[in-house]
């Protein structure tokens, strides 16, 4: 979890930066990441929260950006982000998982792009590899909805995330050196779609206290499952987070 913190570096820097009269929240935020992978254990997480929403900057989390267009309609950004799947050899459930190489977490940077209906939201996300891990390019693509009572949010999503082949070979596909190294058979997968249900909860205790969860449901296409580093057809993530604001 280390790089998870190294990417909010950038994120205090635009705060200092910016100047602009805007909230700005620090808390902390943890849950577990479900892992496609034959593990030992899940991937369990604790990480400082800091958020800014401001005119032109933002920070959310691990993410942050600037806002190109910003109104009640239309929200377009360039944005960093932190890429989390990732695969430690030494987690591998036996001596062939242990030989394969780590794959890596990683930068992402891209565009963002949101359209808010009175029906819902449209989003979509274009990043690419920004530390030449896999080299690869994802899109993401949701509709998103929210219901509120009170100070109680909640806020389902259903949407679907697209690797290119590189992005998806990186995290697994398995080569031929590692297939002599390890005894796995060679894997070598074309680009992948993850479709995912998403429900987040917010409730804001006071105004400046803030409290929220979410949970994720993953499900896996073959060029995913059918890798011999994988053993599930789908995964369950969960964050829970709380927030002050000042």
């Amino acid at each position: 979890m280390r790089k998870i913190t190294a990417m909010l570096l950038p994120g205090l820097m635009l705060v200092s930066v910016s100047g602009e009269g805007a909230d700005f929240s620090l808390g902390l935020q943890g849950g577990s990441y479900g892992t496609a992978y034959k593990t030992r254990h899940a991937d369990y997480w604790v990480l400082p929260y800091i958020g800014y929403d401001g005119e032109t900057w933002y920070i959310d989390g691990t993410e942050a950006g600037y806002n190109i267009v910003k109104n009640d309609s239309h929200l377009l950004r360039a944005k960093v982000y932190y890429y989390t799947t990732e695969y430690r050899s030494r987690d591998g459930r036996n001596r062939a998982m242990r030989s394969l190489s780590s794959r890596h977490s990683t930068m992402m940077a891209g565009l963002s792009y949101q359209y808010t209906t009175p029906w819902g939201a449209f989003s979509t996300t274009v990043g690419g590899d920004t530390l030449d891990n896999s080299n690869g390019m994802t899109i993401n693509a949701a509709w998103i909805a929210m219901k509120q009572w009170g100070g109680f949010t909640l806020v389902p999503e259903v949407g679907v995330d697209w690797s290119n082949a590189q992005n998806t070979r990186y995290y697994y596909g398995i080569s031929h050196q590692e297939s002599a190294r390890s005894g796995l058979k060679a894997w070598r997968p074309h680009d992948s779609y993850v479709p995912y249900l998403q429900l987040a909860m917010n409730y804001a205790w006071t105004p400046r206290w803030n409290t929220w969860g979410e949970i994720t449901g993953r499900f896996y296409p073959s060029t995913i499952r059918n890798s011999p580093m994988v053993n599930k057809n789908g995964v369950v993530e969960l964050t829970i987070g709380a927030s002050y604001t000042f």
